[in-house]
């Protein structure tokens, strides 16, 4: 198999996953399993849902609570709550399995997702009440950097979960960065493969208000947008490139709530940020705030690896 055959079977399986790993903190479960449902019947996948009991010392424990972890117990009230979320997902069909381990949430998560051999992890962007955005935070940066498959986050005020299971409208920032092409390759086959409206956004910086040629400088960057859209692609959905000038984190939840994105498609670096720069919070900043799922991979998937 050549590079470009296998960075196309990577694709499909980013596309289509035949297997998605539902992490939760047990407070999220209730919003996450309808997304979780949602995307298994779409893709014709199984899940696996899993909880993490972090060690002691990263479990704050309030005033009046007892001062020990009695982990046995921890483990079996989590199971219990997992089993109770699954039995529906069987009975409707959707093969779900469950799982409790112990260790530190995104090494555990990103371990259990190889062993598994997942195609999707699935993670809520609000967690315990007592551990303050515990997957949106660390874990899940933490996730994203481990993870060679991508990260589907959903907040609990994301758009109702069908619009995922066959997303009508997605959103793509692109970057421009190198991989973006391998990027918006992929965003293009889910709009194919879910006959969906795809829009490929850039934003420029706000200097570029300032530039004598910023006519020319957007329908440039026009250009290279629609460089990425293959001939074909009118055949199956309606592809809108638009370029934007501002904060790249409001110009893109503008751009979702304005055109009702289903979901938001993100390239990111092996640094998790959406710019080659460290230190950069854009792709934090955009799941912490989106209403909508947000599925984040590495560029140049296969590459490297």
């Amino acid at each position: 198999m050549n590079v470009a055959e296998e960075l196309s079977r990577r694709a499909r399986t980013f596309v289509v996953p035949e297997k998605i790993l539902v992490a939760s903190d047990l407070d999220d479960i209730e919003y996450l399993i309808p997304h979780a449902a949602a995307q298994a019947r779409a893709c014709g996948a199984t899940l696996t849902l899993a909880h993490v009991i972090p060690p002691g010392e990263a479990m704050p424990l309030d005033a009046s609570a007892i001062p020990y972890l009695d982990v046995a117990s921890l483990r079996e009230e989590a199971k219990q709550t997992l089993e109770h979320a699954a039995e529906p997902l069987r009975d409707s069909g959707i093969p779900c399995d469950v799982l409790v381990a112990e260790g530190h949430p995104s090494d555990q998560i990103a371990t259990l997702a190889r062993d598994l051999q997942a195609g999707r992890i699935l993670a809520g962007t609000h967690g315990r009440r007592h551990l303050k955005r515990f997957f949106l935070g660390s874990v899940a940066h933490d996730i994203l950097c481990a993870a060679n498959i991508p990260v589907c986050t959903i907040g609990p005020h994301a758009h109702a979960a069908s619009s995922f299971g066959a997303p009508r409208k997605i959103l793509h920032p692109v970057s421009l960065c190198e991989g973006c092409e391998d990027t918006a390759r992929i965003a293009i086959e889910l709009a194919e493969f879910y006959r969906a409206d795809i829009t490929l956004l850039h934003v420029l910086s706000k200097d570029a208000k300032h530039q004598q040629d910023t006519g020319r400088i957007v329908e440039w960057t026009k250009s290279e947008l629609k460089r990425m859209v293959p001939p074909e692609a009118d055949l199956w959905s309606r592809t809108t490139v638009k370029v934007e000038i501002g904060d790249v984190v409001e110009e893109v939840l503008s751009a979702a709530a304005e055109i009702a994105a289903d979901l938001i498609v993100l390239g990111v670096s092996k640094d998790v940020t959406f710019w080659p720069i460290r230190g950069d919070d854009t792709v934090y900043d955009i799941i912490a705030s989106a209403k909508s799922p947000v599925l984040s991979f590495r560029r140049s998937p296969g590459r490297g690896e």
